[in-house]
Protein backbone atom coordinates (compact mmCIF):
# COMPACT_ATOMS: atom_id res chain seq x y z
CA UNK A 1 0.00 0.00 0.00
CA UNK A 2 1.57 3.61 -0.96
CA UNK A 3 -1.25 6.23 -0.95
CA UNK A 4 -4.10 7.84 0.49
CA UNK A 5 -6.95 9.80 -1.36
CA UNK A 6 -8.73 12.18 0.53
CA UNK A 7 -12.09 11.97 0.63
CA UNK A 8 -12.91 15.34 0.65
CA UNK A 9 -10.86 16.83 -1.90
CA UNK A 10 -9.87 13.38 -3.79
CA UNK A 11 -6.28 14.68 -3.59
CA UNK A 12 -3.83 11.92 -4.08
CA UNK A 13 -1.55 12.02 -0.88
CA UNK A 14 2.26 9.96 -1.08
CA UNK A 15 2.31 8.85 3.01
CA UNK A 16 5.33 6.71 1.98
CA UNK A 17 6.55 8.80 -0.47
CA UNK A 18 6.58 8.08 -4.32
CA UNK A 19 8.70 5.59 -6.52
CA UNK A 20 10.95 3.98 -3.05
CA UNK A 21 9.14 0.04 -4.22
CA UNK A 22 10.02 0.80 -7.62
CA UNK A 23 13.34 2.20 -7.00
CA UNK A 24 14.13 -0.71 -4.80
CA UNK A 25 12.32 -3.41 -7.35
CA UNK A 26 14.90 -1.97 -9.90
CA UNK A 27 18.23 -1.66 -7.67
CA UNK A 28 17.45 -5.95 -7.05
CA UNK A 29 16.41 -6.66 -10.49
CA UNK A 30 13.40 -7.47 -9.64
CA UNK A 31 9.49 -7.02 -11.19
CA UNK A 32 8.19 -4.45 -9.56
CA UNK A 33 4.11 -5.46 -9.16
CA UNK A 34 2.07 -2.48 -8.34
CA UNK A 35 0.52 0.51 -5.82
CA UNK A 36 -2.51 -0.16 -3.63
CA UNK A 37 -4.13 2.89 -1.95
CA UNK A 38 -4.54 3.08 1.39
CA UNK A 39 -8.44 3.05 1.73
CA UNK A 40 -10.18 3.01 4.98
CA UNK A 41 -12.87 0.68 2.67
CA UNK A 42 -10.47 -1.91 2.05
CA UNK A 43 -9.95 -2.03 5.58
CA UNK A 44 -13.07 -2.42 6.82
CA UNK A 45 -14.64 -4.64 4.00
CA UNK A 46 -11.30 -7.35 4.70
CA UNK A 47 -11.82 -7.37 8.64
CA UNK A 48 -15.92 -8.20 8.34
CA UNK A 49 -14.96 -11.13 6.28
CA UNK A 50 -15.70 -9.84 2.75
CA UNK A 51 -12.75 -9.21 0.75
CA UNK A 52 -12.87 -6.33 -1.43
CA UNK A 53 -11.84 -8.32 -4.43
CA UNK A 54 -15.42 -9.89 -3.93
CA UNK A 55 -16.81 -6.20 -5.40
CA UNK A 56 -15.70 -7.53 -9.06
CA UNK A 57 -12.78 -5.91 -11.06
CA UNK A 58 -14.72 -2.94 -12.06
CA UNK A 59 -14.82 -1.74 -8.44
CA UNK A 60 -12.80 1.23 -8.09
CA UNK A 61 -11.36 -0.37 -4.49
CA UNK A 62 -11.03 -3.96 -6.27
CA UNK A 63 -8.64 -2.21 -9.41
CA UNK A 64 -5.41 -2.26 -8.13
CA UNK A 65 -5.39 -5.59 -6.44
CA UNK A 66 -6.65 -7.28 -9.63
CA UNK A 67 -3.72 -5.71 -11.49
CA UNK A 68 -1.30 -7.14 -9.01
CA UNK A 69 -2.55 -10.22 -9.02
CA UNK A 70 -2.57 -10.09 -12.72
CA UNK A 71 1.07 -9.38 -12.61
CA UNK A 72 1.88 -11.66 -10.14
CA UNK A 73 0.38 -14.26 -12.84
CA UNK A 74 2.47 -13.02 -15.75
CA UNK A 75 5.58 -12.90 -14.12
CA UNK A 76 5.12 -16.10 -12.51
CA UNK A 77 4.48 -17.30 -15.88
CA UNK A 78 7.54 -15.51 -17.02
CA UNK A 79 9.45 -17.71 -14.50
CA UNK A 80 7.97 -20.73 -15.34
CA UNK A 81 8.47 -20.27 -19.51
CA UNK A 82 12.11 -19.48 -18.81
CA UNK A 83 13.18 -21.62 -16.60
CA UNK A 84 15.08 -25.30 -17.30
CA UNK A 85 12.43 -28.00 -17.57
CA UNK A 86 11.44 -29.60 -14.49
CA UNK A 87 12.60 -26.90 -12.20
CA UNK A 88 9.60 -25.26 -11.75
CA UNK A 89 6.49 -26.93 -11.32
CA UNK A 90 3.27 -25.12 -10.90
CA UNK A 91 -0.20 -26.93 -10.70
Amino acid sequence: MSYFVCPHCQHEIDIFSRGGAEKTASQFQVAFLGNVQLDPDIRKSSDSGKPTVLEGEDSPHAKALYEFARRVISRVADIKANAPEGVIQIQ
